[in-house]
């Protein structure tokens, strides 16, 4: 597995961001695939929360589960991929950094799952190709949070 780490810096409070981040229907502002969330109990280590996505007519559904949750200072999401994808960890972490946040997003994945070819400089690739997702996932998180 390989660790990719991003991060940027949003005006508001690390609260602000917590709650953003934990909201789960804010998930929706960030994709416009993402077209249903079903969870049924408050967010904490363990809770399981499936997510439907829809794309060119199709409708995929994928559970993930909290796999860390430290109130203003850390929330982690593991996702669990339907094949051929593999699964995938998002922490983020959360520090103050003057009257804003410091928000870092680390995504832990393998970034040539089985079935997908392993050739030279197929993973260079996809960390550049992840890079780009969640550089504009970051951004647009910022613009959401920051209002």
């Amino acid at each position: 597995m390989t660790i990719l780490e991003f991060s940027t810096k949003i005006n508001k409070p690390v609260e602000a961001v917590f709650e953003f981040l934990t909201n789960l229907e804010n998930q929706k502002k960030l994709s416009q695939y993402i077209t249903g969330i079903e969870i049924s109990e408050p967010l904490k280590v363990g809770t399981r929360y499936k997510i439907q996505t829809t794309t060119m007519g199709r409708t995929v559904e994928t559970m993930n589960e909290v796999v860390a949750f430290e109130p203003n200072k850390k929330f982690g999401v593991k996702t669990f991929a339907p094949p051929p994808a593999s699964d995938v960890t998002n922490t983020y972490l959360l520090e103050p950094d003057g009257s804003g946040t410091k928000l870092v997003l680390q995504m832990d994945a393998v970034l040539t799952p089985p079935g997908m070819p392993n050739m030279p400089g197929m993973e260079d690739m996809m960390k550049k190709q992840m890079s780009a997702t969640f550089e504009a996932t970051l951004a647009t998180m910022k613009k959401a949070i920051e209002g």
